[in-house]
């Protein structure tokens, strides 16, 4: 057993491809939680910031979240190297056999990476950063290491770490122990016993090691998985191919479970997976400032344990209600009991079988330059309201069978239209006669905001012919 004592250095791998159903309505596959504001930031950018200082950050989703990701990873000052981008999601076992394959082929098999879910919270930086620290140290002598979670309650809704009474490597007041067996979600009888014989800690889902380690553990365990992924060629121009070839898997069932000589560092670090609505109300309980991203004004008579989130600004009656969670959208509310909020899977599986679109589509949609939202759509004309973020443009396109009337309404835009150039601020108009080549720039400080009319026969997004694309969206 040896002491380590080295500052963390490594390449944090943020894993951001969920779509976190449970947390309907606020999230949904075309807007999925780590992008969502729970608090005053997004679970995505909370990561980001979190792990920044240990080197910078790669983000590892799916393609179905590019432009999602694209547009988060701008304001977060990620470059396209620094997002790889899975064809479709196959759990995490590919997705980090394609992150070690990617750094292989850039020659950084011997890098220390650590990989980290996207949709975490942790309130205790100090310590996360000690314990990565000696996790860090663990795996330059070749171990693939865990983050153990000291439980505070019996909770069924997690794996589970058992521990040896057997310290690999100390340091900043923490042992790093060997790793017993991994253990399944439990019942909560199960949980309790655990809870009690202490040696028994949360399985985060955090994992830190060197990416030539990993490669070893593939080729011995996952060999068909790594044969397939050292097809890929250095440009990835084939990896919709190769990725489709690969079998869905864990990296827990795939791995984990079945190295002989593991290490966790258990921890404390103030640690929350923001995986429900109780989840959600429990944190807030505790924790006032995880209140922010909610825009509720909540007045209550004669009720308690309520926890109430609305996404806009709005004024919350109760009277005579307790243990609610009540989560609010322009197009769908949530009422449920604290303690029943696990089943939001089964009541979205009802809504998705009835054909409603609310199950995976918010009435705003999200571009890399900003977003738009449809106010109004008829057979011959349909209304939108449009953001482009500042210092983003739409692509430089034309329409064959719709014209568009534009009125600004808030900032500053620069508008190509054919061969000119103009600026346009609030109260502009500008037409865009059909098959105009044309493109609008937020060229201000703030958020560009303008009202687009359409007129024509057809208004789908495949009437879109891009000519030049900052995003390289076809």
């Amino acid at each position: 057993m040896t002491e380590t004592k080295q500052p963390v250095e490594l390449t944090p791998v943020i894993l951001s491809g969920g779509s976190g159903t449970r947390l309907w309505p606020v999230s949904r596959a075309s807007y999925p939680k780590q992008f969502c504001e729970f608090y005053d930031k997004s679970f995505l950018e909370n990561t980001w910031q979190r792990v920044e200082n240990f080197g910078k950050p790669v983000i590892l989703t799916t393609e179905s979240m590019r432009s999602l990701t694209l547009r988060s990873g701008r304001r977060l000052g990620a470059r396209d190297q620094d997002m790889i981008f899975e064809p479709f999601g196959k759990n995490t076992a590919p997705a980090i056999g394609l992150l070690c394959q990617v750094m292989s082929l850039q020659n950084r098999q011997q890098e220390i990476v650590g990989i980290f879910p996207s949709d975490h919270l942790v309130f205790d930086e100090p310590a996360f950063g000690q314990a990565l620290a000696l996790a860090q140290g663990c795996a330059e002598k070749g171990q693939v290491v865990t983050l153990g979670i000291q439980p505070s309650r019996p909770a069924t809704g997690y794996g589970y770490i058992e521990v040896k009474d057997v310290s690999f490597e100390e340091g900043f007041g923490l042992q790093a122990k060997r790793v017993a067996a991994f253990r399944e979600k439990p019942d909560l009888e199960t949980a309790k016993q655990f809870v009690e014989a202490g040696n028994y800690f949360w399985n985060a889902g955090i994992f830190v090691f060197r990416v030539a380690t990993m490669i070893e553990h593939f080729q011995t365990h996952l060999p068909k998985t790594w044969s397939r992924l050292k097809d890929l060629k250095p440009d990835l121009s084939n990896l919709k191919h190769v990725y489709a070839q690969l079998e869905p898997q864990s990296l827990d069932y795939g791995i984990m479970e079945k190295l002989e000589d593991q290490v966790t560092v258990p921890c404390d670090i103030g640690w929350s997976d923001m995986g429900s609505w109780d989840e959600m109300a429990r944190v807030s309980e505790e924790i006032p400032s995880a209140r922010a991203g909610s825009k509720a004004n909540v007045i209550s008579e004669d009720g308690a344990g309520n926890y109430v989130f609305t996404v806009t600004e709005k004024i919350v009656g109760l009277i005579g209600v307790d243990d609610l969670v009540v989560a609010d959208t322009p197009d769908a509310l949530l009422i449920t009991k604290r303690g029943q909020s696990e089943k939001v899977k089964d009541l979205l599986t009802r809504v998705k079988e009835l054909g409603l679109p609310e199950a995976t589509s918010h009435p705003f949609e999200f571009r890399p330059w900003g977003g738009y939202e449809n106010l109004i759509e008829e057979a011959d004309y349909k209304v939108k309201r449009i953001n482009v973020d500042p210092g983003q443009s739409i692509s430089y396109q034309y329409h064959q069978r719709r014209e568009e009337h534009w009125l600004v309404v808030q900032g500053q835009a620069e508008v190509v239209l054919n061969e000119s150039t103009e600026k346009k601020g609030p109260g502009d108009t500008i037409h865009v006669p059909k098959g105009a080549k044309h493109r609008i720039r937020n060229v201000g400080a703030d958020k560009l905001v303008f009202i687009e009319v359409q007129r024509g026969d057809y208004f789908g997004e495949d009437d879109i012919i891009r000519l030049q694309d900052d995003y390289n969206r076809k």
